[in-house]
């Protein structure tokens, strides 16, 4: 086979890794995701979720990874992940809760556990590695179970926005008007909504049909704030309780710039 025929194993996107800490129903997790599959997800190529248990030796008393037994853990993860890619299983990303970490993988639907199984057995070295296959064609787990809640991943986006706005020399402690954008299912939710910010003192709504894609109502609005990280996680809280899904989905902000020359 020639070099330009031979497969590919790499991720068909660029890795882009967050860790985050949540509490569920059944106490404290923490996550770690590759936010850079999400342009991708769902693959209709890779149907199939595969998820690798790797019950901890020596958790701590809420049931998380104990920093002494990382390097172990995540030596055995990444044999794992490495020696699984030539099957088309792609990993996703982890969840640590309970005492054991769960490792997500997704591939194709030709891809049996008699395949995947040796493979584990082979490369979990001191960890007893229990397999379980299951169809996710909408990629459920990565989207909704792994995936940061809405506010947290607007947070995420807060920091790199003011970032940039820093590093051009804005005044972020300087208000101004910020604009603000959401989409709405259907156009009562938009109008509920509408009302609910207006009463926080936003201004300037205008309402539209748009193909984003399939029919949406967009909802654009402003306030003045400052702009720094704290005031936008703060602002973008207040949005976000009145714009939740599945109703609506909150789509950031934007500003014009402000330095000393302005």
């Amino acid at each position: 086979m020639s070099a330009t025929n031979a497969p590919s194993f790499a991720k068909p996107w660029r890795e882009s890794f967050e860790d985050y800490f949540r509490w569920s129903t059944v106490g404290p997790q923490t996550v770690e995701i590759d936010l850079g599959a999400k342009p991708l997800a769902p693959m209709a190529s890779h149907p199939v979720l595969w998820r690798l248990a790797l019950p901890l030796k020596n958790p701590m008393s809420n049931g998380l990874l104990d920093s002494d037994e990382e390097d172990a853990v995540f030596a055995v993860q990444g044999a794992l992940e490495a020696c699984l890619r030539p099957l088309g299983l792609l990993g996703v990303g982890h969840l640590v809760h309970q005492g054991v970490q769960y490792v997500y993988l997704y591939g194709p639907k030709s891809i049996t556990a008699r395949q995947v199984r040796p493979l584990v057995q082979a490369h979990q070295g001191a960890y007893d590695v229990d397999v379980a296959r299951t169809r996710d064609p909408g990629w459920t787990v990565y989207l909704q179970m792994l995936f940061p809640s809405p506010l947290q991943w607007q947070v995420r986006m807060n920091r790199q926005r003011v970032a940039l706005l820093r590093a051009e020399g804005d005044l972020l402690d300087v208000a101004r008007k910020v604009e603000h954008r959401a989409h709405f299912t259907w156009e009562r939710a938009a109008e509920e909504a509408e009302g609910r910010l207006r009463d926080l003192g936003f201004q300037g709504f205008r309402c539209q049909i748009v193909p984003v894609p399939g029919l949406m109502w967009r909802l654009d609005f402003h306030r003045v704030d400052t702009v720094d990280d704290a005031r936008m996680d703060a602002v973008c809280e207040e949005i976000l309780d009145v714009v939740t899904p599945p109703w609506g989905t909150y789509d950031g902000w934007g500003c014009l710039l402000m330095t000393e020359d302005f």
